[in-house]
C-alpha cells in the first residue's frame, strides 16, 4: 500500500472505500447489498441549494483551486473535504467542473485524487477524488478506482475514471460482475470499445438485466461480439452451443424503447441474425426467459419495428410462422401453466402474461385496401412483465406498422390515452392527436401529432407533425394523407375500445377508477381535490397509482406554477387478490368517507408549499 494509503482516516468515521472493503470481502463474488447502504455520509447529504449549476460549479472550482498543488497533501484533503461537506454537488456537476479544470503539472493532483478516494468520508469528495485519477490516473489505479465504485453512489464517476485510466480488461470485466445491473450499463460500453477477444467472448455470455437493458448496448454487444459470424459458423465448444439463445436475448432487446429507441433497424445485421436464429432454434431450451423473448420477437414481427425491415416477400411471414410453430410445441406450451402457479411473483405475472396474449398467426402481408382507400387496424401489445414497462396501442395502416415510419424517439402511446379517451374517433370537427410520445417526453425529444375528421363516407388522417425538437422529423419520410372508409374505421375503433382481453387486474382497477372519477369529480372534489392519472406503477405492476392534486382551482385561477401553493398525491392501491370490480367499489367507499390527503403520500410541489398547506415534505 502506498505512504498515502497507510495514514490514518482523515476523521473518526469509516472511509467509503473502506465501507465498500468490507462489505465486498463479505460478498466477493456479487454486488454489495442494496449497492452497499446505508453509506457512511447518509446524514451528510446537504440540503437542496437555491444556487443555480453555474454558481454551484463555480464554487467547486474555487475550493479545488487551493488545494491542487499544495505539498502536504494530507492537509489538503482535509481542508477540501470540510469544504465540500457544504457544497450542493452532484457526480456530474464535479465531473463537468474537473474536465475544464485546469491542473498545475507535478505530482498534487495524482496524490490528492487518490488521498480523497481511499480516506474520504463523504460521497463528494471521493467524486472529486476520482475525477482527479481520471485526468491524471494509470492503470495502477485500477484497484482503487474500482474499489470505491462497489458503492452505487459511486458507479457512474468509478466506470468513467477506469475507461480514461486506460486499465486492463479483466478490471473492466471485473468491476462489471459486481456492480447492480441497473448501473451496468457504463461497464458494458466501455467494453463494447475494446478490440478484445476476452471482452467479445465476455459480452456475448454476460448476462442481461431484462429490466433495465439498453437496446442500444445490445447492439453494440451484437456488432463487437460479431453475433451474425458467430451464428452462422455453428462452433462446436460450449459457448457456441449457448449462442442461438443469447442471440435471441439480444435481438429482444434491440426491439425495446428503453433509451429513447428501438435499435432493430439501426442494427445492420438485423436480417442476417433472424435468418440464422431460424435455423438454430432447434437449439434454443424451452424456459419461461425463451418464450418470453420468441413471443416478444413475435410480436414485432408483427406489428413493431422489426416489420419494417427490408425483408423479402415473404421472408418475416416466415420467420414468424416459425416461431409460432416452436412456441406451439407440448414442452413450450407447458411452461405457461407452471409459471402461472408458481410461487415466484414475476413468473406467475409472465405465465398470465403469456396466456392473455397468445401465440399470433404469422403477419398479413398487406392489404392495400380499395384503391386511395386504406385498413386501420389497432393492436394493443403488452410487454413482458419481466422487462420495462409500457403498454402500446399500435397502429398498422393494411398491415404495416404505423408510427414508427414516422417517429422513432419513442413508443405508441398507451389504450388509456388513444382508446380509453375516445381520441381516434372521427368527427367533423378535425381533431388534433397525439399518437407517440419520446421516451424523454415530449419537451425533450417531440412527439407525433396527426389531424384527424370525418369528409363524408371516410375517415382522413392528415396534417403529420414531429413536434418542434423532435430528432425524428428528418429520420423518416412525412407521411401522406391517409383516408379510411369511415364504416371499418368506426367499426375497428369501437372494437379496440371495447377489448379488454389485455389488461391484468390492476390495470381493470385503474381504468374502472379512471370511468367512475370522470362521471362523478365530486368524489375527489368535497376533499378540495381533483383527480389526475391513474396507472398501474413503473416497477410493480400489480399496484395501482391514483394521483390528485391539492387544493382545486377554478378556470379563472392562475396555473399550478403561478406561485400559488399546491401539492400532488399519490393514493397506493395494491392489488389484493379479489375481483378488479370489488376493488373498484371499495376504494370509491373509502374515498367517499375519508379525506384522501390523510392516506396518500405527498409526492409534488414544492417544500415550501407543503409547509405552507400544512403537510410534512417527503425526505
Amino acid at each position: 500500500m502506498s505512504e498515502v494509503g497507510e495514514r490514518a482516516a482523515l476523521d473518526s468515521r469509516t472511509s467509503l472505500y473502506d465501507h465498500a472493503l468490507r462489505l465486498h470481502q463479505q460478498t466477493p463474488d456479487d454486488p454489495l447489498p442494496d449497492g452497499g447502504r446505508p453509506f457512511p455520509d447518509e446524514a451528510d447529504t446537504p440540503p437542496g441549494s437555491p444556487q443555480s449549476w453555474k454558481q454551484r460549479s463555480a464554487a467547486l472550482r474555487h475550493a479545488l483551486l487551493h488545494h491542487l498543488d499544495r505539498d502536504d497533501v494530507s492537509a489538503a484533503a482535509r481542508e477540501l473535504l470540510s469544504q465540500i461537506r457544504g457544497l450542493d454537488v452532484s457526480a456530474r456537476l464535479v465531473s463537468s467542473v474537473l474536465e475544464k479544470l485546469p491542473l498545475p503539472e507535478g505530482p498534487g493532483p495524482l496524490a490528492l485524487g487518490r488521498d480523497l478516494v481511499r480516506h474520504g468520508t463523504d460521497r463528494r469528495a471521493v467524486w472529486v477524488g476520482l475525477g482527479l485519477l481520471a485526468r491524471r490516473g494509470g492503470p495502477g489505479d485500477a484497484d482503487l478506482i474500482r474499489t470505491a465504485g462497489l458503492l452505487s453512489c459511486c458507479t457512474g464517476p468509478a466506470i468513467r475514471a477506469l475507461k480514461a485510466v486506460g486499465c486492463a480488461t479483466a478490471d473492466l470485466i471485473w468491476f462489471a460482475e459486481r456492480i447492480p445491473a441497473r448501473l451496468r450499463d457504463g461497464a458494458l460500453q466501455a467494453l463494447c470499445e475494446r478490440d478484445d477477444p476476452v471482452a467479445r467472448t465476455w459480452l456475448l455470455m454476460a448476462p442481461l438485466d431484462r429490466r433495465h437493458s439498453s437496446p442500444s448496448r445490445a447492439r453494440e454487444i451484437a456488432e463487437t461480439a460479431r453475433l451474425a459470424e458467430l451464428l452462422e459458423s455453428r462452433p462446436a465448444d460450449r459457448a457456441g452451443a449457448a449462442v442461438p439463445a443469447r442471440a435471441l436475448r439480444l435481438l429482444t432487446a434491440m426491439t425495446g424503447h428503453n433509451d429513447y429507441r428501438a435499435e432493430v433497424p439501426h442494427y445492420t445485421d438485423a436480417k442476417r441474425v433472424y435468418a440464422a436464429l431460424l435455423r438454430r432454434l432447434a437449439e434454443v431450451p424451452p424456459s419461461l426467459d425463451h418464450f418470453a423473448d420468441l413471443l416478444s420477437l413475435l410480436l414485432d414481427l408483427h406489428s413493431g419495428h422489426s416489420a419494417l425491415l427490408d425483408w423479402e416477400a415473404g421472408e418475416r411471414e416466415r420467420i414468424a410462422a416459425s416461431i409460432g410453430a416452436v412456441l406451439r410445441r407440448p414442452e413450450w406450451t407447458a411452461l405457461a401453466p407452471a409459471a402461472e402457479t408458481s410461487g415466484a411473483e414475476t413468473e406467475r405475472r409472465r405465465g398470465q402474461w403469456i396466456r392473455r396474449t397468445g401465440v399470433p398467426e404469422p403477419p398479413p402481408t398487406g392489404d392495400a385496401g380499395q384503391g386511395a382507400v386504406h385498413r386501420l387496424s389497432v393492436h394493443v401489445v403488452v410487454p413482458d412483465p419481466a422487462g420495462p414497462p409500457g403498454v402500446q396501442a399500435r397502429l398498422l395502416v393494411n398491415g404495416r406498422p404505423l408510427i414508427p415510419e414516422a417517429f422513432t424517439a419513442g413508443p405508441p402511446n398507451p389504450p388509456e390515452y388513444l382508446l380509453g379517451r375516445g381520441l381516434l374517433r372521427a368527427t367533423d370537427e378535425p381533431r388534433r392527436v397525439q399518437l407517440a410520445e419520446a421516451w424523454c417526453t415530449e419537451g425533450c425529444c417531440g412527439a407525433l401529432y396527426v389531424t384527424i375528421s370525418r369528409e363524408g363516407d371516410e375517415v382522413v388522417w392528415r396534417h403529420w407533425e414531429p413536434s418542434a425538437g423532435s430528432p425524428s422529423g428528418t429520420e423518416r419520410l412525412p407521411l401522406p394523407a391517409l383516408r379510411f372508409e369511415a364504416a371499418f374505421y368506426d367499426a375497428e375503433i369501437t372494437r379496440a375500445e371495447n377489448d379488454h382481453s389485455w389488461e391484468w387486474p390492476a390495470r381493470t382497477l385503474a381504468r374502472l377508477l379512471t370511468e367512475r372519477l370522470c362521471a362523478d369529480p365530486d368524489l375527489f372534489g368535497r376533499w378540495d381535490c381533483a383527480a389526475g392519472w391513474i396507472s398501474t406503477h413503473y416497477a410493480d405492476h400489480d399496484r395501482v397509482e391514483v394521483s390528485f392534486t391539492h387544493p382545486t382551482r377554478s378556470p379563472s385561477e392562475p396555473e399550478p406554477d403561478s406561485g400559488r401553493p399546491w401539492l400532488q398525491f399519490i393514493w397506493d392501491l395494491p392489488d389484493d387478490g379479489s375481483p378488479p370490480e370489488a376493488q373498484a367499489r371499495a376504494a370509491l367507499r373509502h374515498l367517499a368517507a375519508a379525506d384522501p390527503k390523510t392516506y396518500a403520500r405527498v409526492a409534488g410541489g414544492s417544500r415550501e408549499f407543503a409547509l405552507a398547506l400544512g403537510f410534512p415534505w417527503p425526505d
